[in-house]
């Protein structure tokens, strides 16, 4: 083989693999855009997101415990100072797992969607690799036929 088939065989493979990360860079863009819009529509979604990270973590029985001592022990010196019991209602607690689930899904959203342009981006330059390098040698020759004048 030639020289020059062998740079024709390369050139194209590295067109082909271009084509191939852009379009796998596009269809993940299209996906975190349609999961990013999926969780403006329906924010309940993030709940087994925020379940998993209680499950791993623990967060939430923690701070409740925390929560409930400091409300027991408040309770217990109001009703000392007034010799009676107070009832004590069945009280929401803070869910800081499902803050943080919001968090991390952003975040995971803006990493993908920075790999996906990424990905976007070297796909078009190994696609268009050959044009840039043809109209780069054509303006040097350009360049250089104007320096000869």
């Amino acid at each position: 083989m030639s020289n020059s088939n062998t740079n024709d065989i390369l050139g194209f493979i590295v067109r082909l693999l271009g084509l191939v990360m852009l379009v796998i860079g596009l269809t993940v863009a299209v996906k975190v855009i349609f999961e990013a819009w999926d969780l403006y529509k329906e924010p309940q979604h993030i709940e087994r997101f925020a379940e998993a990270i209680e499950q791993g973590s623990g967060l939430d029985g923690l701070l409740n415990n925390f929560t409930q001592k400091a409300t027991n022990e408040t309770e217990s010196e109001l009703a000392d100072q007034f010799n009676q019991v107070i009832p004590n209602p069945k009280q929401q607690s803070l869910r800081l797992t499902y803050f943080i689930a919001w968090i991390v899904a952003v975040l995971l959203l803006l990493v993908i969607g920075g790999l996906a342009m990424s990905a976007i981006r070297t796909g078009g330059q190994l696609a268009l690799y050959d044009l840039q390098v043809k109209r780069f040698a054509r303006e040097l020759l350009d360049e250089a036929e104007k320096r000869k004048s």
